[in-house]
């Protein structure tokens, strides 16, 4: 009797290795517990869902239509209100797909070009040397975060995108707020939520009224143009996604830095060399991406069960996209866990999933590596015995975004 082999069975979500994102030892060396938990298996489940720990798998899966991002539907199942939804519906490209999506990335494509983001250079400079400027003297323990890199992006995309140096520090409170939308759970920041976009939006709109009469030499000024010349898109879809800019791009930038900075200054002699070599910080800043993204994860939701790589997915459930073990894969990466900036020719390409990929790749990705490298460049070339004074305080390691809240340092400054 001939006997016919049966394909395994996929397995579901309750026969998974279990990843606890909220025991001591992944508060401790959340590295070390994926490293572990990876060796047991590409796919495992936590309390947020399936957890999908290889590069190969998250690069494969963030494009993959069977599963949907956090969109307007699924903010109004957790309770979201009026702002938040409407905030869901036009200004979050990454949740829209087809014709609508197509129409205003286009639209914003004509303000992120690179010619555009090399233009503001200068101006990152120029910025990032008042904040050194303005720094104590000598010798003083400083807060980075509060000091830099709180303010540095914030004024950078303010600046870019035409808001007035006078109305930023109100900008920036109400844009602040938009951390709680990478909260777990997002539910009890909804009242502050709702309050800093209502803020947000009727400032926008009240901005693309002025530009329209009166127009400058800033991205909502070319955001108008686009709009009426190629593809129409109303002025709450511009102020919305104006206010998501803001969101993708602030916090992002202000963890990346000082995780940046904490990674090089525990390299002997990389700071001197970044001084001496403009090349060095291009190459940081990329490696910093890698070994330190402040994109922890990225949240999808199964759109229809379907299998893969062994795994049930079973429709409206979570999937955790897990860039924090992508990132040291030791399938993609030599040395995964090294800070090794000079080693470019070991990555067959630059970590960008933290950025996404395929139509819906971040516009901003540009803008964010271009103010890396600037701030990175400032600071090196201004300050010199730089050190971090104590262990920084850390968001938590199985937050969205992930870096230093405070890092004190000192520093002297080069003659």
């Amino acid at each position: 009797m001939t006997h016919v082999q049966q394909p395994p069975r996929s397995m579901t979500e309750a026969e998974l290795p279990r990843l606890d994102v909220d025991s001591a030892a992944f508060r401790t060396d959340p590295h070390a517990v994926l490293r572990s938990i990876r060796e047991q298996a590409r796919i495992v489940a936590s309390r947020r869902g399936f957890e999908v720990l290889d590069h190969a798998d998250v690069q494969a899966l963030l494009t993959d239509d069977r599963l949907q991002t956090q969109n307007a539907e699924v903010y109004r199942r957790y309770g979201a209100q009026p702002m938040l939804v409407a905030f869901a519906e036009d200004g979050l490209l990454a949740a829209m797909h087809g014709a609508k999506h197509d129409r205003i990335r286009r639209v914003f494509l004509a303000a992120f070009r690179a010619r555009n983001v090399e233009a503001s250079r200068p101006v990152m400079r120029a910025i990032a040397q008042q904040l050194v400027d303005a720094l104590p003297a000598d010798g003083t323990v400083v807060d980075f975060v509060a000091a830099f890199s709180l303010q540095f992006p914030m004024q950078v995309l303010c600046r870019f995108i035409g808001i007035p140096v006078a109305d930023i520090p109100a900008f920036s409170a109400a844009a602040t707020k938009l951390h709680l939308l990478a909260q777990t759970p997002i539910e009890p920041g909804f009242p502050e939520i709702e309050a800093a976009l209502q803020t947000l939006r009727d400032y926008c709109l009240e901005l693309v009224a002025q530009r329209r009469t009166q127009p400058a030499d800033d991205a909502i000024s070319a955001l108008i143009q686009a709009q009426d010349v190629s593809a129409r898109i109303t002025d709450d879809e511009l102020a919305w996604n104006v206010a998501n800019l803001i969101f993708a791009g602030q916090d992002t930038t202000r963890y990346q830095l000082a995780s940046a900075l904490r990674f090089v200054l525990d390299q002997p002699g990389l700071w001197e060399r970044m001084h001496a070599d403009p090349e060095q910080v291009v190459q940081v800043a990329e490696e910093t991406l890698r070994v330190a993204p402040v994109v922890n994860f990225v949240v999808r939701i199964v759109g229809e069960d379907f299998e893969y790589g062994g795994v049930q997915f079973v429709r409206g459930r979570r999937v955790i996209l897990n860039v924090q073990a992508a990132s040291r894969d030791p399938e993609r990466f030599a040395e995964p866990d090294s800070f090794c900036p000079r080693a470019t020719g070991r990555h067959a390409q630059s970590f960008d999933v933290p950025f996404g990929l395929g139509d819906h790749y971040c516009l901003g990705a540009g803008l964010a590596r271009a103010e890396l490298q600037e701030a990175l460049s400032v600071l090196s070339h201004s300050l010199t015995d730089m050190r971090v004074v104590d262990e920084p305080v850390m968001t938590a390691p199985a937050a969205m975004l992930h870096g230093p809240e405070q890092m004190a340092i000192t520093y002297r400054r080069r003659a």
